[in-house]
């Protein structure tokens, strides 16, 4: 599994955006999650978001979206992003650090 585009920030604003991006299809079960793992220091990633999403075997890549919530106006935070099968085991893929 590789990340094949983003991952990269939409809907930014005051409160919420939504991480975006793109991997090969990850295969395994259908349900998959993607993970946002985030904070307002690039040491410190400890705040978590989630989404559940259903991967369609019939495509090669599997796009993951995440909303965070309850986010601090005029801050500027920094994450990475994962993604993990319904029962846990890791997908293998971890992007770099970026921010928003």
């Amino acid at each position: 599994v590789a990340i094949t585009k983003g991952p990269v920030p939409e809907l930014i604003s005051d409160y919420v955006t939504f991480i975006r991006w793109i991997t090969t299809n990850p295969g395994g079960s259908d349900v998959h999650f993607g993970i946002v793992h985030y904070g307002t220091a690039p040491q410190d990633l400890s705040q978590t978001a989630k989404s559940e999403i259903r991967v369609n075997r019939g495509h090669p890549e599997t796009m993951f979206r995440v909303r965070i919530n309850g986010l601090k106006p005029r801050t500027t935070y920094y994450y990475k992003v994962t993604s993990i099968e319904s029962g846990g085991k890791s997908d293998g893929v971890e992007s770099p650090i970026s921010q928003f």
